[in-house]
């Protein structure tokens, strides 16, 4: 009977991490994104004139770019070097040079 009680409360345990180790997991795949660090000449030549166009950063230096692969799409990040006081500023593209704001998290 201590057997059988005992290998009762492993198996709902085993069941318990189970179920946990699945929600991390798909919250890992929602979290995965490819980065890679680019030269800021290799920026397409769309994400580049939007860049010259904004008034906000049209001034500052590149300090670095990353492409970012991010559900199946491909964007680039652009890190400015800033005059303000809390320093570099931080900016998305698309392919296309359109800027994509950040969703606020929910």
């Amino acid at each position: 009977m201590k057997k059988l009680m005992l290998s009762l409360a492993a198996m709902s345990v085993l069941a318990f991490a189970g179920i946990n180790a699945e929600t991390v997991k798909s919250e890992d795949q929602i979290l995965v994104q490819e980065t890679t660090k680019i030269d800021p000449e290799s920026l397409p030549e769309k994400v580049k004139e939007a860049i010259q166009n904004d008034e906000a950063v049209k001034d500052l230096k590149i300090k670095e770019a990353h492409q970012v692969m991010e559900e199946a799409s491909v964007f680039y990040l652009v890190k400015f070097e800033g005059d303000t006081p809390e320093g570099e500023v931080e900016k998305k593209y698309d392919n296309m040079g359109k800027e994509v704001k950040e969703e606020p998290a929910k």
